[in-house]
């Protein structure tokens, strides 16, 4: 793996999920440089499972946790004209995902101005859009940003982030259960 010489901190989008969990202690070890992770809240996030995200960051080894407060941005400049063109997929729920990732990127790239560092990290795979939602975002707002997608990458699949993790002794991401199927992680 190729460390960088840069020193200034890496931004990495963190949903406190494996994948982005992997990617903090994994990061800091590959690029020898301080890991921020930064949650966006576009809702759904209460202040326990917010501290809850910042605990696992901080013990993962990020320098600093950042929870962006996006519920109104996301509010305004989406959801409420989803609603207002009842804009629904399979006719069930808001078409607000892309735009979610969207909103998410953009006020990454925005902290990433602030803090002065011109790399971001997300935890996407390959498997879907949420990538180029990211990555075509942050690049808009913030042209000059490095991108690193590690897990897209270096194609790591689930089994190894996992080893990766039990082997450093960092805590591992909580399971929760997706519609009625009991799950570990998401697939």
């Amino acid at each position: 793996m190729t460390t960088s010489n840069n020193s200034s901190p890496i931004l990495l989008a963190y949903s406190g999920g494996l994948d982005t969990s992997f990617c903090v202690p994994w990061l800091k070890e590959t690029y020898g440089r301080p890991v921020i992770t930064a949650c966006v809240n576009t809702g759904g996030l209460d202040a326990a499972a917010a501290k809850s995200l910042e605990d696992r960051a901080m013990a993962l080894g990020a320098t600093e946790h950042v929870l962006i407060e996006a519920r109104d941005i996301f509010f305004h400049r989406v959801l409420k004209y989803l609603i207002a063109g009842n804009v629904r997929r399979g006719q069930l729920y808001p078409m607000c995902v892309g735009a979610e990732r969207g909103i998410q990127a953009t006020l990454l790239a925005e902290l990433a101005k602030k803090r002065g560092t011109a790399t971001v990290a997300h935890g996407c795979t390959a498997a879907g859009n949420d990538q180029v939602r990211f990555e075509v975002a942050l690049k808009t707002i913030n042209p000059g940003l490095e991108i690193i997608a590690p897990v897209r990458d270096q194609s790591f699949v689930r089994e190894e982030q996992v080893a990766y993790l039990q082997a450093g002794n960092y805590p591992m991401p909580v399971s929760y259960t997706h519609l009625t199927l009991p799950t570990i992680y998401s697939v």
